[in-house]
């Protein structure tokens, strides 16, 4: 990424900036260093429903106001709460920026969160958790995440639990919400702007700076001790009646800053980034094994899971499990050859440079590197470093973090006994 055309810092805030001169949009990543993991014990989902309440009113404009500022305008807005961060998207032509702009900052200073509106969004959050309690992929990714991180920060959804969204008061909304004046902020933009959408800009970042912010401080409880007598050495199965099965096999790993994140993303494309990947022939090609397969790496601060999944049908699952075993266990066994690390490679070049195209994804990625106290040429530096890394290398650090995977699973309640018989004779099971 080239170097930044706009740069102001405040306190705990920071604004990054990149110009695209032809484009005549402006995009706006705000970054709010205060996720998910941070909510408490009893108030699972406290972020998102924060974030969801927010833009249903705002320094006495309503839902409705606020939606059509956006909307007359042709703009794209939206917010959501991940694990680590609170993050508001802005997308609008460059001359429709300053008022909206000024709508943006009302919702992060100003929220109405009336009691009335954040019933609203109660439901409808219910109502999310109930659809996903229908897709056997997020309940068993629900499962991992129990599996690897237990009662800590990284242990539930962002969306929560029903128990606790239920209690969550507009009371304990503002207690939330007065948090993110002392979390770090960063406000990303990319695309045109002038003079006054560059001052407005810096004075956003004046007024919202955290006071005493500090991102190693954040209270993201950590990983809890999983209790391996209630998830059977390591594995948990979801009975759901259908025909479909999924497996999802992880481990919990590093945060994005630290080196060896870069080599396990290094080997995620090689498991699972398109046709050519390890899991894709060997499941899905050679064997027909799966209706779906891959591999996932999202970045996080601390504890990143490396998963790979599968889809497959009920009367397949167990030798997919086989073959899904006996891939991980390669992983760990037999260092990558040298065409396989160059093409591994490649597809992580490929990959990280479709992700900063648009002025959208320009905004996110330098939001998200910021967000985690990286420099904005931290793809750079990590592709140069990845380059010396030698199969050796990467041998190492798969030894490192991938030793100890467990295994969520979702199907047919007659499956569970045969699966579960199968994991805990493999010799990957956590001992």
């Amino acid at each position: 990424m080239r170097r930044l055309d706009l740069h102001h810092r405040h306190r705990q805030a920071e604004l990054v900036g990149q110009r695209r001169y032809a484009s005549g949009v402006l995009a706006l990543h705000w970054w709010i260093s205060r996720g998910s993991a941070t909510d408490p014990p009893g108030q699972l989902g406290r972020a998102q429903l924060l974030t969801s309440s927010v833009q249903r009113g705002a320094a006495g404009r309503g839902a409705a106001a606020l939606a059509e500022d956006f909307e007359s305008r042709g703009a794209i807005f939206g917010c959501e709460a991940s694990e680590d961060a609170t993050a508001f998207r802005l997308r609008c032509v460059t001359t429709d920026a300053l008022p909206l702009l000024e709508r943006l900052e009302d919702m992060v200073r100003q929220p109405d969160l009336q009691s009335r509106e954040v019933r609203l969004e109660q439901e409808l959050t219910l109502q999310a958790l109930d659809q996903q309690q229908e897709d056997p992929f997020q309940l068993a990714a629900d499962a991992l995440r129990r599996l690897l991180y237990g009662s800590g920060g990284y242990g539930h959804g962002s969306m929560g639990r029903k128990s606790d969204i239920t209690g969550l008061s507009p009371s304990l909304l503002r207690i939330a919400h007065d948090q993110w004046a002392c979390s770090p902020m960063v406000i990303a933009a990319a695309g045109s702007w002038d003079a006054p959408i560059a001052a407005r800009l810096k004075g956003m970042v004046d007024t919202c700076g955290g006071v005493n912010g500090n991102v190693a401080s954040l209270p993201c409880r950590p990983v809890a001790r999983v209790d391996r007598d209630r998830y059977g050495n390591g594995m948990a199965f979801v009975p759901q009646r259908t025909e479909q099965v999924v497996l999802m096999l992880g481990a919990s790993t590093c945060g994005l800053a630290d080196p060896d994140h870069g080599v396990l993303s290094v080997l995620k494309c090689h498991l699972g980034s398109g046709m050519s990947s390890r899991l894709f022939r060997v499941i899905r090609e050679d064997r027909a094994l799966a209706y779906d397969v891959g591999t996932l790496l999202p970045p996080r601060r601390q504890a990143a899971p490396f998963v790979c999944h599968l889809s497959t049908s009920q009367d397949r699952a167990l030798e997919a499990l086989d073959v899904l075993l006996a891939e991980w266990h390669r992983l760990l066994n037999v260092p990558l050859h040298e065409a396989e690390l160059q093409l591994a490679r490649a597809k992580h070049v490929g990959q990280k440079r479709m992700l900063v195209q648009t002025s959208s994804q320009v905004a996110a990625f330098m939001a998200l590197l910021r967000g985690h106290q990286l420099d904005v040429d931290f793809r750079e530096q990590q592709q140069r470093c990845l380059a010396e890394q030698t199969a050796a290398d990467c041998h190492a650090v798969a030894h490192r973090w991938l030793t100890s995977p467990r295994l969520a699973a979702v199907g047919p309640p007659a499956l569970e006994a045969v699966l579960r018989q199968r994991w805990i004779g493999s010799i990957l099971v956590p001992r």
